[in-house]
């Protein structure tokens, strides 16, 4: 396939008006490459895993930074701006991910949506760690919603991609959803040339999508296990996992992601270091490519913290769990 066919691959699978391939590290910075967050727009993000790229991706405007991915935080961000659909602006820009930030939150994307169309804001969703198989952002109220596709190739891919899609136009009360038309104008005029994606990258992505769901419930139902034994293992703490009761939005997540509860799950050492569990881990916990079929870790809040975030792969989660238990059993004897 070429990159024209499939971005339209990708935007049947989102169900969206149109779909654009980018070159990027993450979302935030696909964001900012499209260059529709203009001078004088307001930007308010919960952010927690990409502060500093908002930080410095998106100089030109006024960035507002939420401690919790509530529509009240939002609104209350936004009172004081005076925004409109117009597609000339100036724009109110609201950044959530559908699971996201430190605690693995899952925002009631119905409620954002609904919240930003009665301030005029254009609701853009991160839909990264959920992934389009797990949530659907633009049924729920999205505008545009993103996704880095490391999990989409596999773990394949030679660099990193971002998938932007657009809502389409739906009827409201026999209007036109204004929010979808100005973003679709946005996005059509940004001047941005056409990606161009190596033979590999592009065969990479064509594999991908074909085996998309499989791989995908596969991941959640791996993450899911991993989760249950973190929960009832003594030596870690505060298991965050959107599939757990005792996750504070287990509520909302059942009614917004599809399939499953994502393939992500965080947890705390007690009384250790991120990096010092890592230091006990076979080493392709942590150099194995990101989305692909190794259980992936990684600490947010550094290797000096407690919180480890957990990738679960396609590999066995009883072989995770068995290699996860003894690096923590050997971590309590040093």
């Amino acid at each position: 396939m070429g990159v024209q066919q499939l971005e339209e691959a990708w935007a049947l699978r989102t169900g969206a008006r149109e779909a654009r391939l980018l070159a990027a590290p993450h979302v935030p910075a696909g964001l900012s490459q499209l260059g529709i967050v203009r001078p004088g727009d307001r930007l308010v993000a919960f952010a927690d895993d990409f502060v500093d790229a908002f930080a410095s991706g998106f100089d030109c405007c006024d960035v507002a930074l939420v401690g919790s991915p509530s529509a009240d935080a939002f609104t209350a961000a936004s009172e004081v701006f005076d925004a409109s659909f117009d597609a000339e602006g100036p724009h109110l820009w609201w950044f959530v991910n559908s699971i996201g930030g430190f605690g693995l939150r899952v925002p009631d994307l119905r409620t954002l949506g609904r919240a930003a169309r009665e301030a005029h804001a254009l609701l853009v969703v991160d839909n990264t760690v959920a992934s389009a198989f797990g949530c659907d952002p633009l049924r729920l109220g999205a505008v545009l919603s993103l996704e880095a596709l490391d999990r989409v190739c596999a773990g394949n891919a030679s660099r990193k991609l971002v998938a932007v899609s657009v809502a389409r136009s739906q009827l409201k009360r026999h209007r036109v959803d204004a929010a979808a038309e100005c973003a679709h104008a946005l996005l059509g005029g940004r001047g941005l040339a056409k990606l161009d994606l190596t033979a590999d990258e592009a065969a990479a992505l064509e594999r991908g999508l074909d085996s998309l769901d499989a791989r995908m419930q596969a991941h959640f139902d791996r993450a899911r296990a991993l989760a249950e034994y973190l929960a009832a293992n003594e030596m870690v703490r505060n298991v965050r996992y959107p599939g757990l009761s005792s996750h504070p939005d287990h509520a909302v997540a059942t009614g917004i992601l599809e399939h499953g509860f994502g393939p992500a799950v965080e947890f705390g050492l007690i009384e250790r270091s991120a990096g010092e569990l890592f230091d006990v881990l076979p080493g392709e916990f942590r150099t194995s490519p990101a989305g692909g079929a190794t259980t992936r870790l990684s600490a947010p809040r550094g290797k000096q913290g407690s919180t480890v975030r957990l990738f679960a792969g396609t590999d066995d989660p009883l072989i995770v769990a068995a290699t996860l238990d003894n690096a923590l059993r050997k971590l309590a004897t040093l």
